[in-house]
């Protein structure tokens, strides 16, 4: 039994000094394949044969893809470029349809009053009876009141007149949305008939409102002695 285990015991030491042996020759065959340039790539499989030389195993699978890397950072932004060249003209285009003509608006009017109107306390609006002209209807006789129905300038005319006789004469304001924009005096004379007129170009708005009014304690209009009256008229 002891002599067995001696034995075995040679064996295996055997074994290890003849693969450590055996190990050494490859590597020092392996430098002389080297130097020689015949050397084999390392990923082919190497087996043992009784004289010690290394075969070519298959090739194999190739790996798998690895994993996408990450986004770089912007970069700076560059300076600008020089403007390039004007480019040339373009064809003409082609002639559009004619269009519809723009509705126009007419307006005028010519207003008067004859009837008695005058010698109050405070300043009043004028109503007038009757109209010579009244264009678009713009033109209120009862209130005495002009509606501008466009944007436009306007031009107004104011004409008053008195005999000598009369008690009394005429004064008048116009007004633009009740701000006095001018007035009419006909103050008395030694002569039969007097006439007092003024005129304005006037910028309305649509929907602006304008109107005479009287003077407290002027009277506007007599029958009773001779005639005073004004007549309007844009």
């Amino acid at each position: 039994m002891q002599k067995i285990l001696v034995r075995t015991s040679l064996l295996l030491v055997c074994v290890m000094v003849y693969s450590h042996v055996s190990y050494a020759a490859m590597l020092a065959t392996r430098g002389e394949e080297a130097d020689n340039g015949t050397f084999q790539s390392e990923s082919s499989d190497v087996s043992s044969s009784s004289h010690g030389r290394c075969e070519q195993g298959e090739r194999g699978l190739p790996g798998r893809d690895g994993l996408p890397g990450r986004d770089g950072r912007d970069g700076l932004i560059g300076p600008k470029g020089d403007a390039g060249p004007t480019g040339s003209i373009g064809p003409r285009g082609l002639t559009g349809e004619k269009g519809e003509p723009a509705a126009s608006t007419k307006v005028a009017f010519s207003v008067t009053r004859t009837t008695y109107f005058g010698n109050f306390k405070e300043t009043r609006k004028i109503p007038f009876t009757s109209a010579f002209a009244n264009i678009g209807n713009h033109f209120n006789l009862a209130s005495g009141t002009f509606t501008a129905p466009v944007n436009g300038f306007y031009y107004i005319v104011i004409n008053i007149h008195k005999r000598a006789d009369a008690p009394n004469a005429p004064f008048v304001f116009l007004k633009h949305n009740g701000k006095l924009v001018l007035s009419v005096d006909e103050c008395c004379g030694d002569d039969s008939y007097d006439t007092a007129s003024n005129s304005v170009v006037l910028k309305m708005d649509q929907g602006d409102d304008l109107w005479l009014e009287l003077v407290e304690g002027r009277m506007f209009s007599v029958t009773e002695i001779g005639r005073a009256s004004c007549r309007e008229r844009v």
